[in-house]
């Protein structure tokens, strides 16, 4: 029989936004399930999870807009059983290095995977699309086929051909930052908040690296310590935090990232979400390490 208030308490107390008003709920009503079977450990849900994200990443490879869909679907449903396999270690109190570490991987593997495929799919769709363009207009000579020949795919082929920089960008600055939170930050503890990892895993109760959740100053003003620091620095900083604390979508922890991939996915928007990642990754990585050198400290309650 399932301990309801045990099960009430495995949900972790901080979390991301995303994990905190739906992932997590979802997941600790799933867990009820499981909870009591013996045989199904944590480690086989996070390997679960990942399992799920190669589905999702073998749709979106297909790239048609039922695929993409579907694809959008299962990158949400993998996040929940990652939520799960946290809950459930907690739960049994069954914790490990290696169901900390196989979390980690796990987790890096699907964003690979997601960003990849994304962009194979987009590339092989993409480039059909261009090639039956120059079979079609290998039949005609007049002007309209002219110009739909020689400008027409202009945009499509300079998309084609920028996704895979794009893409490599947007996925590095999501690892740059996932080693931002777990393991440069954590040394100033009054800069960021390090729960344990944003997903739920399976991990030992006093290990702070499975953190993915970073927390960037308070509703109150920042702690300038630098009184000579620039207007401009500031005002960036000042937007910056505003930003994170105002747009939960936009804190880019890895419950709002599997979110936004979801939506794009979900609409086809891939080349835009690429740009999107790695506009707003890119403002991340730099943004993070100046706000700590600059004071934009997490107030102390």
């Amino acid at each position: 029989m399932v301990d309801e208030i045990k099960l009430k308490a495995a949900i972790k107390k901080i979390d991301g936004w995303w994990a905190s008003i739906f992932s997590g709920p979802v997941a600790n009503y799933l867990l009820r399930y499981i909870a009591d079977i013996n045989w199904i450990t944590p480690n086989h849900v996070t390997l679960f999870a990942l399992f799920l994200g190669v589905l999702a990443s073998a749709c979106f490879v297909v790239a048609s807009p039922l695929f993409m869909t579907l694809g959008a679907l299962l990158v949400q449903l993998s996040f929940i059983v990652d939520c799960m396999d946290g809950q459930l270690a907690r739960y049994r109190q069954q914790f490990s290095v290696l169901g900390a570490w196989l979390d980690r991987i796990a987790d890096r593997v699907k964003d690979f995977l997601y960003f990849f495929s994304l962009a194979l799919g987009f590339f092989l769709k993409h480039r059909y699309a261009l090639n039956f363009r120059d079979l079609s207009n290998l039949s005609g000579s007049s002007t309209i086929n002219y110009i739909n020949y020689h400008f027409g795919g202009i945009n499509l082929s300079f998309e084609l051909w920028l996704i895979w920089p794009v893409a490599m960008l947007a996925l590095f600055t999501v690892l740059l930052i996932d080693y931002y939170v777990n393991q440069d930050m954590k040394l100033s503890p009054e800069v960021v908040s390090l729960p344990a990892d944003n997903s739920g895993s399976e991990y030992s109760s006093n290990n702070m690296l499975s953190g993915n959740t970073l927390k960037i100053g308070s509703e109150s003003e920042p702690n300038v310590k630098d009184q000579s620091q620039l207007p401009l620095i500031t005002l960036i900083l000042s937007f910056g935090k505003q930003v994170y604390q105002r747009v939960p979508i936009l804190r880019f922890n890895i419950g709002e990232q599997a979110l936004l991939i979801t939506i794009f996915a979900a609409f086809n928007a891939v080349f835009l979400m690429f740009i999107f990642f790695a506009s707003l990754g890119t403002f991340y990585v730099f943004y993070w390490p100046v706000a700590r050198l600059r004071g934009f400290t997490q107030q102390k309650s």
